[in-house]
Parts: structure tokens; C-alpha cells; sequence
């Protein structure tokens, strides 16, 4: 007869988050007793107050066996041996980036800024993802300090940006002002050429899609959408879908379009994507979950990308608000 174990009482630890993570903590839990032999997995029951979307996912969870072998950076935990590389994930895999993957103090340092007439601008950048939509996308993020200079070389590419911090403007060559702040979408099409002043210190989320000439675009003027124009008033109800969503467009070239939208809680499927998507979550919480049952948890503050080719599943836990930019090539 073996004599029952006496439980530790202070087989408990507590780890904070690591800085620049996620402000709420989390817990390590671990038992030092000593146990005599093997015993069967318990399996917690889930908490009465979860939510209709949140138990068909943990169902859906349950069903499904995830590899163990995963090795991508943001759509899971696990990270590169070079945590600064930027993540090569499997094909069809989305790409998640929380806030502290663009924290200031995880951007690199790019030197100061050339043709400088005010100020003395320095640059920080960090690549999420590049080659995307056959490779003609990357995306990324970039801050600067206060200061002004000219671009006089028309732009090659079109560049979409979230701005997170700070203000600026960009100056056409006829002197028309663009100001933007934080919250504002903006867009500098192909062909665009002029002026840029960081008036605050900025940081933004940005995609950068290269693409050929389009013949009877028109002119390439900027685009800025302030946080402003998203308040309901001005968004569209997309009908006949559930669970209920809302949207704005804000620019589309043929190439690349970007908008706003908004989703009540709930969940449904996603197809095959026949286009790239990345978009950053002004708010709500969400699971993505991709065809091999592989999930992330997004919140307020994230980035994402799904690729060209990626299927799987939303579950939307509380009403996610997000501004996106969608790359068809």
C-alpha cells in the first residue's frame, strides 16, 4: 500500500510579461511533488460564463490535431533562431505581429535622413514580411524623428500606411498639404512626388506594393482617410452576411484597395484566399485559426497577413474593428 503524498503548498510561481509585451500577466503554474507514478491528463471543464463563439472554437479546437513541428514567427510562439529575421513562415500560413514586434526599441536604427533642409530627421524601420503576392509586396514598419525634406523622384511603388504615432504631412508639387495623424490611413499611389515633414514624432505600420503602370488611373495624389471618417455614420452594412459586418473603402488602383471594417461577434469560414491582405486591429479580440487547425489570438494593436492561398477560420469574440490593404496581382 503506498501512503497517500502530501500536496506542496508552495509549488507555485508567478512571471510577469516580458517588457514590451502585452501589459497583463500571465501565469507558470508547476507542481514540484513528487508523483509515484504516471497519471491520465485532466482535462479542465470550460468556465460557464464562455460564450457561444467561444465554445464553438475550443469544439472546433478539440476536434482538430495541430503539428507540433511548426516554426514560424507570429503565427505561433515559437520564433527563428534569429528572432530579428524576418519570419519565412509556410506557404498559405497567416503572419501575426503583436505591438511589441514594432516597439521603438525593436526597430533598427537607419541613420539620418539625407536632403534634410529642416531639422535633423533620424529613420527606424522593421520588416514584417517580405515577397508577398508572387514578390510584389512587403510590409513593415517605420518611425521617424521631427524634420523636413524634399522627394523629388517620383515614386516607383504604391505605399499604404497606418499611422500608430505621431503627425506629419506630405506636399504636393503644387503645394498642396496633406496632414495626417495618429489613426489616419493614408496612401501615396505610383508616380507621386513632392514633400515630407514629420511635424511629430511618427511611427507607423506601412505595405509597399510594386506594381506595373495602370493606364487611366489619373493622378497620383495622395490619399487620407483621418480616423475621423470611420464613425458609423459613414460606413456601409455588408448585406446578407453573418454575423453582421460594416465597411469603407478608401482607395483601389485595380492593384490595391484598403478600407476599413468592422464585424460583430461570431464566426465563419474563409476559402481559399485569391488575394494578400494585411491589416492592423484598431480593436475587439479575435481567433484566427488557420486549415490545419493551427490559432492565434489577435487583439487591439496587431498586424497581420494573410497570404495569397490561406483558408481557415474566424472566431470573433469581441467586435473587432481593423484598417486593411488588399494586394491582387
Amino acid at each position: 500500500k503506498i501512503p497517500a503524498m502530501a500536496a506542496c503548498s508552495s509549488s507555485r510561481s508567478c512571471a510577469l510579461a516580458p517588457p514590451g509585451s502585452r501589459s497583463v500577466p500571465y501565469l507558470s503554474l508547476k507542481r514540484r511533488c513528487p508523483v509515484p507514478r504516471a497519471a491520465p491528463p485532466l482535462v479542465a471543464a470550460p468556465p460557464q460564463n464562455f460564450s457561444p463563439e467561444q465554445l464553438a472554437f475550443l469544439e472546433r479546437k478539440a476536434a482538430q490535431k495541430a503539428p507540433t513541428n511548426q516554426t514560424t514567427h507570429g503565427q505561433t510562439s515559437a520564433h527563428p533562431s534569429d528572432p530579428r529575421a524576418v519570419p519565412t513562415p509556410p506557404a498559405h500560413w497567416l503572419i501575426h505581429a503583436p505591438p511589441s514586434y514594432f516597439a521603438w526599441d525593436q526597430l533598427d536604427y537607419k541613420g539620418k535622413r539625407k536632403n534634410v533642409d529642416v531639422g535633423d530627421p533620424e529613420d527606424y524601420s522593421r520588416p514584417l514580411a517580405k515577397g508577398l503576392a508572387s514578390g510584389t509586396t512587403s510590409c513593415g514598419s517605420w518611425a521617424c524623428t521631427e524634420g523636413g525634406w524634399d522627394s523629388p523622384t517620383k515614386r516607383p511603388t504604391t505605399e499604404w500606411f497606418f499611422v500608430m504615432s505621431g503627425a506629419g504631412a506630405v506636399t504636393d508639387p503644387d503645394g498642396t498639404r496633406h496632414d495626417f495623424g495618429p489613426g489616419d490611413v493614408v496612401v501615396l499611389p505610383k508616380g507621386w512626388y513632392g514633400r515630407w515633414d514629420v511635424t511629430h514624432k511618427i511611427h507607423k505600420v506601412w505595405v509597399i506594393h510594386d506594381h506595373d503602370e495602370i493606364p487611366g488611373f489619373g493622378s497620383p495624389t495622395p490619399v487620407v482617410a483621418p480616423l475621423s471618417s470611420f464613425a458609423a455614420q459613414f460606413l456601409e452594412p455588408s448585406v446578407g452576411k453573418t454575423p453582421n459586418r460594416l465597411s469603407k473603402d478608401v482607395f483601389d488602383n485595380g492593384r490595391m484597395s484598403c478600407g476599413y471594417w468592422s464585424c460583430e461577434p461570431g464566426h465563419f469560414a474563409v476559402p481559399p484566399r485569391a488575394t494578400t491582405e494585411v491589416f492592423h486591429v484598431l480593436s475587439g479580440m479575435f481567433f484566427l485559426t488557420n486549415a490545419d487547425g493551427s490559432a492565434r489570438r489577435c487583439t487591439a494593436g496587431d498586424t497581420v497577413v494573410l497570404p495569397a492561398g490561406w483558408s481557415g477560420h474566424w472566431d470573433i469574440i469581441e467586435t473587432v474593428q481593423k484598417v486593411w490593404v488588399d494586394i491582387d496581382v
